[in-house]
């Protein structure tokens, strides 16, 4: 896989890692547009480039090496879904639930703190929301278009995030 590729993917998830963190700051949290926290902005978007854009794209690649391509579009893509919501979700949420705070400058045992405080609302949010999403991602997106619409699909997940793991202002 070409590094360009990873920072494509990178690139992506960063633009709509940082829109999301602006429409919470602005629509959700009712900051007026002087207030908003560019830094945090460009933090959450950091995290999109170097983490959630990559990690994505190697799992989807992953996640399609382990569904037999053979079976009907809508079979596979419940496998898929089965496999990215059990196996991929909880960690994946996890770890973001520790870099976004981390990256804000939080201690180690404030992050700590703060998952066990919203790791399970978390989770319980996230599973009204991706199982669906991916659903339609894995049955009827090309391979190569999944990862820019889950971004897409996550601009709105994207604000729930923001204003739950940007706990400092």
């Amino acid at each position: 896989m070409s590094l360009a590729i990873y920072a494509r993917e990178g690139l992506n998830a960063a633009i709509i890692m940082g829109a999301g963190d602006v429409i919470a700051q602005l629509a959700v949290e009712k900051k007026p547009l002087k207030e908003c926290n560019l830094g945090r902005t460009a933090r959450f978007s950091a995290v999109g480039f170097c983490f959630v854009g990559p990690a994505l794209r190697r799992w989807y690649i992953k996640l399609d090496s382990l569904v037999a391509k053979e079976q009907p579009s809508f079979q596979r893509g419940v496998k898929k879904m089965a496999i990215d919501q059990t196996c991929f979700a909880p960690a994946f949420t996890l770890s973001l639930s520790y870099l976004v705070p981390f990256v804000n400058g939080e201690k180690h045992r404030d992050i700590v703190q703060g998952i066990r405080d919203e790791y399970f609302t978390i989770m319980k949010r996230s599973y009204m929301l991706w199982p669906l999403a991916q659903m339609i991602n894995f049955s009827l997106i090309p391979m190569q278009y999944q990862v820019l619409y889950v971004q897409l699909i996550a601009l709105i997940w994207n604000c729930y995030l923001s204003m739950v793991l940007n706990r400092q202002k």
